[in-house]
């Protein structure tokens, strides 16, 4: 792994590397940035069988209006921000958590059926024709 050297920013302290400054020109950290994140809207372009899709790189105020411009002419409510999706966000972790939710609820519903529903409902399948979908 490459070692690379760190430098004190000057507006906060904290290290930040030297070739964010010597390479790129960035005089601060990412932290102390004025700079906010960037927005991708796709879009498709063409038409019949020769379309394709496309992203637009763009800051988030730009997309605000772009948004708040569509909306005014489709007649629709203005949005009052633009839905932003965090794709740094691990979807691995939050599925499984949505997993062991269902499973958990699954369970405690299987769990709670009485001895007597169970009999209930053994009774109803013997008095119905095989065969037919109810």
């Amino acid at each position: 792994m490459q070692k690379i050297k760190m430098i004190p920013c000057p507006k906060c302290g904290n290290p930040f590397p030297e070739l964010r400054k010597t390479e790129y020109g960035y005089n601060f950290c990412v932290d102390c940035s004025s700079v906010d994140r960037v927005v991708g809207i796709t879009t498709v372009e063409g038409s019949g069988d020769h379309t394709w899709n496309d992203i637009i790189i763009m800051d988030k105020q730009t997309a605000h209006n772009i948004a708040k411009h569509e909306a005014e002419v489709m007649g629709r409510k203005v949005p009052d921000s633009v839905e932003i999706l965090n794709m740094d966000k691990d979807e691995a972790e939050v599925s499984q958590s949505i997993k062991e939710k269902v499973n958990n609820t699954l369970e405690d519903d299987v769990f709670n059926v009485t001895t007597q529903q169970r009999e209930d409902h053994d009774e109803e399948d013997s008095m119905r024709i095989k065969g037919i979908d109810y």
